[in-house]
């Protein structure tokens, strides 16, 4: 592979991976669980490529200490952005994916290390898909299990959903029934974008 090929393809990648990073921040991302994961770590193979290769040029020193000063200092307030580094490249405290059907999946999942534990609930959009609610998942098993979460005997994360179907979805809200252990339930979500992270 030329060099102008390699840095082309790594501009290429950057971008997209760029791109992934600011749909996030607006609720979107690439169709699909593992899209994201794949481009980030593309992009990472990419970077250490492209350090190698041309590691005799000044800009690409800078660029490499850029990338480790930033990410020596996420660690530095009670390295939380490094932990949201983390999440993002990885499966990190992603607990389940499942397809409602063609154009909605729900993924039980932390967004980031200080979040709780969220359903997050996603619509196709051609080439991307939207975030279109995060109810908690610790009142989803409440109210399924007819439980109190602060009841310390059970360990509500071991909990998976067996099953989640879609029942309905409108301009306002979803309904999704769920099964957790032997016991199903039909919840409503608002669909909005203010629920926290």
């Amino acid at each position: 592979m030329t060099n102008r090929t390699l840095t082309f393809l790594y501009f290429v990648i950057s971008l997209l991976f760029l791109l992934g990073i600011i749909l996030t921040f607006n609720d979107y991302s690439y169709l699909g669980y593992y899209s994201d994961k794949i481009i980030n770590w593309l992009w990472l193979g990419f970077t250490f490529i492209i350090i190698f290769k041309f590691w005799n040029k000044k800009s690409i020193k800078v660029f490499f200490f850029t990338l480790v000063s930033i990410v020596l200092l996420s660690i530095l307030p009670m390295a939380i952005p490094f932990f949201c580094i983390i999440n993002y490249f990885t499966t990190t405290g992603d607990y389940q994916q499942i397809q409602l059907n063609s154009n909605y999946r729900i993924e039980r999942t932390r967004q980031n290390s200080l979040s709780m534990e969220r359903i997050y609930v996603y619509e196709k959009k051609g080439i991307l898909e939207k975030n279109i609610c995060r109810p908690d998942y610790f009142q989803i098993a409440e109210k399924v299990l007819s439980i109190k979460t602060s009841d310390n005997s059970i360990d509500i994360d071991s909990l998976f959903i067996k099953s989640a179907k879609l029942i309905r979805i409108n301009n306002e809200e979803i309904e999704i029934k769920y099964q957790i252990l032997d016991k199903k339930k039909s919840l409503t979500h608002k669909l909005n974008n203010n629920d926290g992270y």
